[in-house]
């Protein structure tokens, strides 16, 4: 139960969204979406960040946790996270500063 794709539905459950509300809103087919929840589909680092801002929540709650059976792996994930960190919010501070398109 430690999946993306379960985090996902349990939090798209939790807020009462539909999965054809997700699909809308990644701009897929319901059925593209219902394979990332099955964990069918793999799922890019780009993909989990924009579920997460869907969700309200940060992406780094949706990503499994590294085993941790190699020093080198368990670096090269926390490198990971960091990056995508900042860039994820550096993505919302740009957006609250933007005036709203009308």
């Amino acid at each position: 139960m430690d999946s993306i794709g379960d985090k996902i539905r349990i939090r798209r459950l939790m807020k009462n969204y539909s999965q054809e509300y997700m699909a809308f809103m990644l701009d897929i087919s319901q059925a593209a979406y219902s394979n990332l929840e099955r964990n069918e589909t793999e799922m890019t680092i780009k993909r989990v960040f924009e579920i997460a801002e869907i969700l309200e929540m940060s992406p780094f709650e949706l990503m499994p946790k590294p085993k941790f059976g190699s020093g080198i792996n368990h670096l090269k994930f926390w490198r990971t996270i960091r990056k995508f960190s900042a860039i994820w919010k550096a993505g919302i501070n740009a957006r609250r500063s933007s005036p709203p398109v009308l």
